[in-house]
């Protein structure tokens, strides 16, 4: 029975939550890029959804965790604490990047999922890319203030995920040169 009472106490549900937070995040990212890899076009609908409700599942999962840190008594942070970037009483810049992380992540699924149209296209694709740098603030806070950092689980998780993240995104960014020199060279000819 004590093992129950360790798998449901605060601090643990605290460390399951980020964690879950991290890995839904880092999966909706990943499927977003990958769904808008040409290669894969006939994925699309089927990464769409998994970008979606990964991202709205690492929301709920983030804001958990931020809610169990309120409520914890062991080493509680207050709700001012929690929601104000660098106001925290322990790691305040790591915190810190916990906070902003959330805000940048809330803030684009809500623009996408409820702005979409209002923001237009180009303005969209702007906005969406805010992602990249709310994981990496969400990675670097787990890597320095998250208690399971070193173990090996965590340790493999963020190298794999990073690399993966790293890998993607300088494909995506290859990928997009090369499409934009084709619909050129169509226009081009179409032209003459």
């Amino acid at each position: 029975m004590d093992w129950m009472k360790w798998l449901f106490s605060t601090w643990t549900m605290i460390r399951l939550s980020g964690l879950s937070g991290h890995f839904f995040m880092t999966i909706s990212v990943l499927a977003g890029l990958l769904g808008s890899y040409p290669a894969l076009k006939k994925q699309k609908a089927r990464l769409h959804h998994v970008h979606l409700y990964s991202g709205w599942a690492g929301l709920l999962a983030i804001v958990l965790h931020a809610t169990l840190i309120i409520v914890d008594t062991y080493a509680p942070l207050t709700i001012f604490e929690v929601l104000i970037p660098g106001q925290a009483s322990y790691e305040p810049l790591w915190n810190a990047f916990g906070t902003i992380s959330l805000y940048l992540f809330g803030f684009v699924l809500v623009t996408s999922d409820f702005l979409k149209e209002t923001l237009g296209k180009t303005l969209w694709k702007l906005t969406h890319w805010l992602v990249l740098p709310a994981w990496l603030l969400m990675t670097a806070h787990g890597l320095f203030i998250g208690t399971d950092t070193g173990t090996l689980f965590t340790t493999v998780w963020y190298a794999v995920s990073t690399l993966t993240m790293f890998t993607l995104v300088l494909y995506r960014m290859r990928i997009r040169p090369m499409q934009r020199t084709r619909t050129s060279a169509k226009e081009r000819s179409v032209v003459r």
